[in-house]
């Protein structure tokens, strides 16, 4: 059976919560010292964790006025289900980071402060926000919430084992027939058991698709107006798709199922040479191989000019029901982490991209990009990336990823990939259906 998408919006609303969209009045929340207490929940862990909690501590010791109280919520899905159940009680966060594709049910759900509010009270200048960043954000022009960790995804690769396999590793595969072909020459070669792997998840379809300027949903992936119909089961989706199935049948791609857990360790124990992977793991990648990473830009149909991945990773929230001057306090740490420095660190430390141009310019992130060939890639290919509806994601109340990630795995059972993509669109398309009638 397909998972079905739940209605984050509607499920609060048929619960009872008040879903406010005022703001706050109530009295902050305040510590030993009358500092204001910010509770913020994010979803980073390991090296990345550490990376974001170092700045929290800065931000926490460069003044006396507010205190960030920092703590995992679980991984984007599991942390959004946790804080629609709290949402509208003393249990909800003031702030919180949330994957990309939420826009759409935060803002439904009327449990968010804009951003933009906050933005024009602070003077905040939006203009130091990459561009193409910015607009991935912007629902109607405004900004909702604030992004902060941006990322895309890259090709990854084991450097030696190219080399090994006659492979130029200075030139990796740029093509769907590229791949095949490389894999075909490390898996013959005896190498490797695959050549390549990628999480059987809606995530590497959506930005294989959106590498050819290739959209999901109409209404240009509800830029344009809200979306009412699934479209990745056009030509070129079933033409990813079978490439996909080929490329499995052929046992040049490995399977290892939709956890980033599942599919990087044989990557590191070199069973696969390549893996299709978020530029965030960058960092973890390097301290847990023992060979050269190598990396390339996510690939495409032969004669097809790539338009670069889907801008994603997540961005942060301040809610509505917080007090006024708790939102404020909440802003200050926001400006903090989307300073120049603060952003360059960030995306020298973990493999994310920075949000503002003028992190480029710092040496923390200058240096990495010297020395790390993934962060190097990674900042190049946005560079690269074409400003369009697909690149830009989708703003919907139902994303298609469990769709795509149901069809995909009845397809590798021997499904045929246009029946269950046109399958999957049709449930999506219902589905969207659904959650616009219930949020009008």
């Amino acid at each position: 059976m397909r998972r079905r998408t739940f209605s984050f919006a509607a499920a609060a609303t048929a619960a009872g919560l008040t879903l406010s969209s005022c703001n706050g009045s109530s009295s902050a929340e305040r510590g030993p010292n009358d500092e204001i207490i910010v509770t913020f929940w994010h979803s980073m862990r390991g090296n990345n964790a550490e990376q974001l909690e170092g700045f929290v501590q800065e931000f926490n010791d460069s003044q006396d006025d507010v205190r960030i109280d920092a703590s995992f919520q679980g991984m984007y899905d599991e942390a959004q289900t946790k804080l629609m159940q709290l949402a509208g009680t003393k249990d909800a966060p003031d702030l919180m980071q949330l994957g990309s594709g939420a826009k759409r049910e935060i803002i439904d759900s009327g449990i968010a402060r804009p951003m933009q509010e906050l933005v024009d009270a602070a003077g905040f200048d939006t203009s130091t926000i990459q561009p193409s960043i910015l607009q991935s954000r912007q629902v109607d022009e405004m900004l909702h919430s604030m992004p902060q960790a941006t990322s895309a995804t890259v090709l990854f690769f084991n450097r030696e084992l190219f080399e090994k396999g006659g492979l130029d590793p200075d030139d990796p595969p740029q093509t769907y027939s590229e791949i095949r072909d490389a894999s075909q020459a490390l898996v013959d070669s005896g190498l490797v058991d695959h050549g390549i792997a990628m999480l059987t998840d809606g995530g590497p379809f959506t930005d294989l698709m959106a590498n050819q300027g290739e959209l999901l949903y109409d209404h240009d992936n509800g830029r344009s107006g809200k979306p009412t119909t699934a479209i990745f089961n056009s030509h070129a989706g079933v033409e990813t798709m079978t490439w996909i199935r080929d490329l499995h049948e052929d046992r040049l791609l490995a399977n290892f199922g939709r956890s980033y857990d599942d599919l990087r360790p044989p990557w590191y124990t070199g069973d696969v040479a390549m893996i299709l992977d978020t530029s965030a793991a960058s960092i973890i990648h390097d301290g847990e191989t023992d060979f050269e990473v190598g990396a390339g830009y996510v690939p495409v149909p032969d004669g097809v000019d790539p338009q670069g991945p889907t801008i994603g990773g997540a961005d942060l929230w301040i809610f509505a029901d917080s007090p006024e001057e708790t939102q404020t306090a909440a802003f200050e740490f926001v400006d903090h982490l989307l300073s120049p420095d603060v952003q360059a660190r960030w995306a020298a430390g973990t493999g994310y991209y920075p949000i503002t141009t003028a992190s480029y310019d710092e040496p923390a992130l200058t240096t990495a990009m010297e020395e790390i060939e993934s962060i190097r890639v990674a900042n190049e290919q946005v560079g690269d990336t074409e400003t369009t509806p697909a690149s830009l994601g989708i703003i919907a109340g139902v994303t298609p990823s469990e769709y795509v990630a149901d069809a995909w795995e009845q397809i590798y059972d021997g499904a045929d990939p246009k029946d269950e993509l046109d399958a999957a669109a049709k449930e999506v398309t219902g589905a969207l259906e659904s959650y616009n009638d219930a949020n009008d």
